[in-house]
């Protein structure tokens, strides 16, 4: 039999496990333990991201409509690509869209009853109801045959004046949101003070002191004051000039056009031959009381009474 020296075997022994314990240290320094990351499979892909809107800060980009609630204090400014935003007290506002992406060309509030009508470039008129926490649209209504141009809504009334690009004026019952029967027609509006036709609705307006006379101007510059009972014209207004912008005094007894070559006409309801007054407030004044030159146009255009005069 082969003898073993022990000494060895113990020196060997000692050697391999001090080796072992040197190579486990250097593990550990390089690795450890509380810092070892567990393996994880990616699951996540780039269609699993997208990007979205968190905060809107400032004025809304191309804004194209107005309108403001004097009683619950909310504006409403519409733009151009179909966005609505309302506006209540410092730091409190609201973002909606409508579905289709149209203008936004005109906005009604109803007043003090939380609700607006936005008209669109796409001939759709929405009811929406800003009692809830998310405004939503309650009534959707489409003109097919007709453009829309113009809207207007009295206060406190449920009928809605819809003027549109054929100069006709349709009356839409706003708690329906449906199409009455009352029409009124550009032919019979204007009879025979034109030869030709008026042109697009550009402007409806209610006598502040009696609600059943409407003020309907056409782009052509022919302005109708319609009796809403008798369902005729009291009277109609011609000028030259093509029509901007139209607003009552607020005694009802006069109105005042702005025009297209930058002349503001100021009519008295009962005396439809000619203007009270013609004003070219930034055209060039010329001597020897000819008339003056035709500047930009007035697009919009209030008539309040002063200590001096009106203006």
């Amino acid at each position: 039999m082969r003898k073993f020296n022990i000494r060895k075997v113990l020196d060997g022994l000692t050697a391999s496990s001090s080796s072992a314990s040197q190579q486990q240290q250097q593990q550990q320094q390089q690795h450890p333990p509380g810092n070892r990351e567990p393996e994880i499979q990616e699951t996540l892909q780039s269609e699993h991201f997208q990007l979205c809107k968190t905060v809107r800060h400032g004025f809304p980009y191309q804004p194209s409509a107005l309108a403001f609630d004097p009683v619950q204090k909310i504006l409403a400014v519409g733009t151009q690509t179909g966005a609505l935003r309302l506006f209540g007290r410092p730091g409190v506002e609201c973002y909606c869209q409508h579905d289709n992406g149209a203008a936004v060309i005109q906005l009604q509030f109803l007043i003090n009853e939380g609700a607006l009508v936005s008209a669109l470039a796409d001939d759709t008129l929405h009811l929406w109801n800003l009692r809830q926490k998310r405004p939503a649209i309650l009534h959707s209504l489409k003109f097919c045959r007709e453009r829309v141009t113009f809207c207007h809504l009295p206060f406190q009334s449920k009928w809605l004046y819809v003027g549109t690009e054929r100069g006709n004026i349709h009356i839409v019952n706003v708690e329906s949101f449906t199409l009455s029967g009352y029409v009124i027609m550009w032919n019979k509006a204007i009879e025979l003070s034109s030869k030709s036709h008026p042109g697009p609705v550009v402007h409806i307006s209610d006598n502040p002191m009696d609600e059943g006379k409407l003020l309907i101007g056409f782009e052509s510059g022919t302005v109708v004051l319609w009796d809403l009972k008798s369902k005729k014209a009291d009277y109609r207004y011609t000028y030259d000039e093509a029509i901007h912008s139209v607003a009552w005094h607020h005694e009802g007894k006069q109105f005042i056009c702005s025009h297209s070559d930058g002349t503001l006409t100021i009519w008295n309801v009962r005396s439809p031959a000619k203007p009270v007054q013609t004003i070219t407030p930034h055209g060039k004044q010329l001597k020897d009381g000819k008339k003056p030159e035709p500047c930009k146009p007035i697009l919009k255009v209030e008539f309040k009474t002063t200590r001096s005069g009106l203006c």
